[in-house]
C-alpha cells in the first residue's frame, strides 16, 4: 500500500498478510462504498484509447489509500501513457499519497477535472523497443543470464541445451565494470569449450532502451559499479574474439517474454523470483510487456513491509525474492541468513522436514496468491501464470503450488527449468524475433 513520504517508514516482517485484493472487497462491501474510476489512456492524441477499471470504496482517507495502491498497480503492469482518477472525495483528500504516486511514477497521473498533458518531456526513454531482425547463425548459440546475485550461461545446438555453467555475479571484493566483462567472458569460454559459437545473447537485471542500451542500474549493479555509462558496448566486449555473429543484449525479463512468445505463449504472465522479483507479461496478440513486478503492492496489512527507498509497503519485492525470504526464513529459525545463498538453505530445510521451512513457503505462497490476484484484476485476458528462478528448483517449487488455494483465477505453474531457463531464453536472443513493449522506469 501506499504509505506518506513525510518521514520514515519503520515495519516488519509480520505473520498476518491481508491481500489488497481482499482489503478492495472489503472497503466495496462498506455501506458508504461509492465509485472511484482510473482510466488508463493509451495516448495524448483524440484517437488514442482508454481503458476504465471501477472500484467500489468509502469516500475516505482509507478508501483513497487502496484505491490510489490499486491504480499504482495499474500503472506498473499496463504501462500507460496517462491516467485519471474520477475519485469521491475533494483533491485535498488524496494527498500526500496522490503526490507520492506522481513523485515515482514517469507518467502522468490526473484528476477528472484536469488536462491530460505529457509529463517529464526530459525523460527520454521510448516506450517500444525493436528487436534485431531474425538473423540466422553457424555455431552454438550462447546466452548469459547477469542477475544481481548470480551469472549463468549455457550453449545450445539447434535448440537443445548442451553445457551449462554459473558462478557469483560479484564475488567477495569483486567490484567495477573491468571485473564483471573478465569474468562474463570466463563463464562464455567454459561453457563454449572451445566450439564455435555463432552468436550470444545476455539477458541484464535493469532496465533497457532501444538497443540494448542500459538506462538505469539496479541497487545491486550501482553499487558494484556506480555509472551506467559503463555499461556501453558491454555486450561487445564480453563477445569480442568469442563469438562469430551476432549479439544481442535485453533486459533478462522482457529477453525471458520474447522467447516464450516466439514459442507461441499467449496471454501469459511470467515471473522470476531472484535478487528482486522480475515478470513481463505476454498479450493476447504476443506483444512482450516488461514489468517491475517487485513494485507491485499485494500486502495491504497493518504490518505491510515497507520499500527500501519507494514511498509504498506491502511490496511484492519485500516477500518473493531471495532478500525477502532470507529475512522471513531467518527470523523464523532465528539467525542471519545471506540471501545469495538462502535457496539452498530452504531445499534443505525442506527435505529435512523442518516446519520452519514450511511456513517461510507458505508465506510465498500467500504473497503469490496476492500478486495473482492482482494480475487477474488489472490484465485482461492473463489465463496463466508461471514462475521460475533457482530458489524454486526441485522441493520448494513443488511445495509453492501445492500450498495455494484451489480456485484461483488463473493457472499457476513452475517453469520447467527454473535455474536455467533465463540463460536459454538470452542464447536464443539473436536468433527469434518478437514484438517487445519497453521497460518504463519507476522512481
Amino acid at each position: 500500500m501506499l504509505v506518506p513520504p513525510s518521514g520514515p517508514i519503520i515495519g516488519i516482517v509480520g505473520t498476518d498478510m491481508i491481500t489488497l485484493h481482499d482489503r478492495l472487497a472489503e472497503l466495496a462491501r462498506h455501506t458508504r462504498a461509492a465509485p472511484w474510476t482510473i482510466r488508463l489512456h493509451s495516448g495524448y492524441s483524440s484517437a488514442s484509447m482508454a481503458r476504465d477499471y471501477v472500484l467500489f470504496a468509502p469516500p475516505s482517507a482509507e478508501g483513497a489509500r487502496y484505491v490510489l495502491a490499486r491504480l499504482h498497480n495499474a500503472v506498473l503492469l499496463s504501462n500507460p501513457a496517462a491516467v485519471t482518477l474520477d475519485a469521491p472525495v475533494t483533491p485535498d483528500k488524496l494527498e500526500p499519497m496522490l503526490g507520492a504516486l506522481r513523485r515515482i511514477h514517469h507518467v502522468g497521473i490526473f484528476l477528472d477535472d484536469e488536462p491530460i498533458r505529457p509529463t517529464r518531456p526530459d525523460f527520454d526513454l521510448p516506450s517500444v523497443d525493436v528487436p534485431p531482425a531474425f538473423v540466422p547463425a553457424e555455431g552454438l548459440a550462447a546466452g548469459l543470464d547477469i542477475g544481481g546475485t548470480g551469472m549463468k550461461a549455457c550453449v545450445l545446438r539447434e535448440g537443445a541445451l548442451l553445457r551449462v555453467a554459473s558462478a557469483p555475479t560479484w564475488p567477495d571484493g569483486e567490484r567495477g565494470i573491468e571485473s564483471l566483462v573478465t569474468r562474463a567472458r570466463a563463464l562464455v569460454e567454459e561453457v563454449g569449450q572451445g566450439d564455435r559459437i555463432g552468436s550470444l545473447g545476455i539477458g541484464f537485471a535493469s532496465p533497457m532502451g532501444v538497443g540494448g542500451r542500459v538506462i538505469e542500474l539496479s541497487t545491486v549493479m550501482r553499487e558494484k559499479v556506480g555509472d551506467v555509462h559503463a555499461f556501453d558496448g558491454f555486450a561487445a566486449r564480453v563477445a569480442e574474439g568469442l563469438v562469430h555473429g551476432p549479439v544481442a543484449m535485453f533486459n533478462d525479463l522482457a529477453n525471458l517474454g520474447r522467447h516464450l512468445s516466439a514459442q507461441g505463449a499467449r496471454r501469459l504472465v511470467r515471473l522470476q523470483i531472484g535478487t528482486s522479483f522480475g515478470g513481463c507479461w505476454i498479450d493476447a496478440n504476443g506483444m512482450v510487456y516488461a514489468t517491475e513486478m517487485g513494485r507491485l503492492v499485494v500486502d495491504a496489512g497493518p504490518d505491510a513491509v515497507p520499500h527500501p527507498y519507494l514511498p509504498i509497503a506491502g511490496a511484492a519485492r519485500a516477500y518473493l525474492s531471495n532478500r525477502g525470504l532470507a529475512e522471513d526464513f531467518g527470523r523464523r529459525i532465528g539467525r542471519t541468513l545471506d540471501p545469495r545463498t538462502v535457496g539452498h538453505r530452504l531445499r534443505e530445510g525442506l527435505a529435512a522436514g523442518d516446519e520452519r521451512a514450511f511456513a517461510a513457503v507458505q508465506r510465498m505462497a500467500e504473497t503469490m496468491e496476492g500478486v495473482i490476484a492482482e494480475l487477474h484484476a488489472v490484465l485482461p485476458g492473463v489465463t496463466v501464470v508461471e514462475c521460475g528462478g533457482s530458489m524454486l528448483q526441485g522441493p520448494a517449487g513443488k511445495n509453492l503450488v501445492t500450498r495455494l488455494p484451489e480456485g484461483l483465477p488463473v493457472e499457476f505453474r513452475i517453469a520447467s527449468q527454473p535455474g536455467h531457463d533465463g540463460a536459454v531464453a538470452a542464447a536464443m536472443a539473436p536468433r527469434v524475433d518478437a514484438r517487445l513493449k519497453g521497460l518504463k522506469r519507476v522512481g
